[in-house]
């Protein structure tokens, strides 16, 4: 499965002597059959071709999907630079659509779109007897863990036992929730989890909540009710679509906070123009984009500004610059090499309004 590493190689290959082919090609079994992918890879070849792909880029994907694809996966990535003696290839486990590109760097916005709408998230299932634990990201189970305490029985008969063997399940059932709370938050910590949904009786839940340590309690955002032996896959089938609900009132707040802020001048930028000059200056802290926005822009070759408006020298190394089709392909590069996070929003007005991408600013 792809990792954080692997997006940041990508965003780091530069190819100034020879051009790099990056090619997205969905391969769901649910939506084409093998046929109809084979055609649809000869389409992007061509296309790749007419575009200005070197021949051995184009073989090199052609012999992965003949003899290297095992089939696994609901779309592929592939990255070729045969000069820089570069070949990666990636089985996706969410879909994607077809796309092909040519340029002297990886083309990442499709990986970027998939980061940010299947961004990882965990869950913690739990009964009175123990928990399980779940950790997902890009639509694939990362880890799992589990605990299992003391068998809380419950018993029926009445009379002056009935208060203390009452008494006694619910202290055995508080310290299984207990453990489970522990290893729930030195679990999610351990893979850097920044939402979790739990999922469990209302009564189980509500006890368990107050045993949470404030910083998991914070990051919990939703809830849900599945059964103990729930399969992962259903597990994630439920879960998703509470921690995408989530994403997407998260996205919402902060984009309506980056926008007031921008227009009173503050830490915030709105507009292609502004947001470039803060990321060349060194205080974007978190990049906002439309998912389908692409601008022409100026490159500095020496020092890797971008500007919107056409320039012979740089305006901070005063080296020569050079026209560009994406600046913010570069601008979403930048922001991963630099460890940033990049939010891609689907088509929102108030971004659309505000020149389809923002940031926020460090100071």
């Amino acid at each position: 499965m792809m990792q954080e590493r692997d997006l940041q190689e990508l965003a780091e290959l530069v190819s100034d002597k020879a051009t790099v082919l990056s090619l997205y090609l969905n391969v769901d079994p649910h939506r084409r059959s093998t046929g109809e992918y084979k055609l649809a890879l000869r389409q992007l070849l061509e296309q790749a071709a007419q575009l200005g792909a070197g021949q051995s880029d184009l073989d090199r994907v052609e012999h992965y999907f003949e003899h290297e694809y095992n089939w696994q996966g609901r779309a592929i990535a592939c990255f070729s630079c045969h000069s820089a003696d570069f070949w990666r290839a990636y089985p996706l486990l969410v879909p994607v659509n077809d796309s092909v590109f040519v340029s002297h760097r990886a083309y990442l916005k499709p990986l970027s779109d998939l980061w940010a709408e299947y961004e990882r998230f965990g869950v913690v299932n739990i009964d009175k007897e123990g928990a399980r634990l779940f950790v997902y990201h890009l639509g694939a189970l990362e880890d799992s863990a589990g605990t299992l305490g003391t068998e809380v029985k419950r018993h029926k008969q009445g009379g002056w036992a009935a208060d203390k063997l009452q008494r006694h399940e619910d202290e055995e059932a508080k310290h299984n929730l207990k453990e489970a709370a522990a290893l729930a938050d030195s679990f999610m910590r351990q893979h850097k989890v920044e939402r979790v949904v739990l999922s469990g009786s209302e009564d189980n839940l509500a006890l368990f909540r107050e045993l949470l340590p404030r910083s998991l309690q914070d990051r919990v955002v939703g809830q849900i009710s599945l059964d103990m032996n729930a399969s992962p896959n259903e597990v994630w089938e439920r879960a998703f679509e509470v921690a995408l609900e989530a994403d997407r009132r998260a996205e919402s707040e902060l984009l309506d906070q980056v926008i007031t802020v921008a227009a009173k001048g503050g830490a915030a930028t709105t507009g292609l123009a502004d947001t470039l000059v803060a990321m060349q200056e060194g205080r974007m802290y978190q990049l906002l984009v439309d998912k389908d926005y692409h601008a022409p822009a100026y490159l500095c070759g020496n020092c890797g500004a971008i500007t919107v408006e056409e320039r012979e020298t740089c305006p901070y190394c005063g080296q020569p610059m050079a026209a560009t089709d994406d600046a913010v392909n570069l601008a979403i590069q930048r922001a991963v090499n630099a460890g940033l996070r990049v939010t891609v929003l689907d088509h929102d007005p108030r971004l659309a309004q505000a020149g389809r991408i923002a940031a926020v600013l460090r100071y």
